[in-house]
């Protein structure tokens, strides 16, 4: 299947996933809806290792125990490359700026535009990618 068409099918797949779903540190977290859409993308991915979580001082323990600062060295970590976020395609995954000290990641929804949790918003959301940091390439 074209790399495009099976983007498009997991940002439509995770959305579904994570409609009417309200923010909760460890149960319904970015962390939560960028795992779900890898393995739409086909990739292995488990948050087992990392224990469970439900405050931010929890979930920078949680990162640190696999290894990791932020949610962008766990990206990295897990052998994604990087790409200039202008360059980012439907179903990448992008980082932006964050009041979180672990960071924060989204989903290029294509339009210019990402499904991402945002402060303002209960529920995840599809908002315009400014201040996107970084992004990486999901094969």
């Amino acid at each position: 299947m074209n790399r495009l068409v099976r983007g498009q099918r997991a940002v439509e797949a995770t959305k579904e996933r994570f409609r009417g779903k309200q923010f909760a540190l460890g149960k319904c977290d970015c962390a939560r809806l960028i795992a779900f859409h890898l393995k739409q993308m086909g990739h292995k991915v488990s948050l087992s290792k990392a224990g469970s979580y439900r405050t931010i001082r929890s979930a920078q323990a949680a990162l640190r125990r696999i290894g990791f600062e932020t949610l962008s060295d766990a990206m990295d970590g897990h052998g994604f490359a990087r790409v200039a976020p202008a360059s980012a395609w439907l179903g990448d995954v992008v980082t932006f700026e964050s009041g979180y000290p672990i960071g924060a990641l989204g989903i290029v929804a294509g339009g210019g535009n990402m499904l991402a949790f945002h402060e303002l918003h209960d529920q995840p959301v599809i908002m315009t990618m400014g201040a996107i940091e970084a992004a990486w390439r999901i094969p």
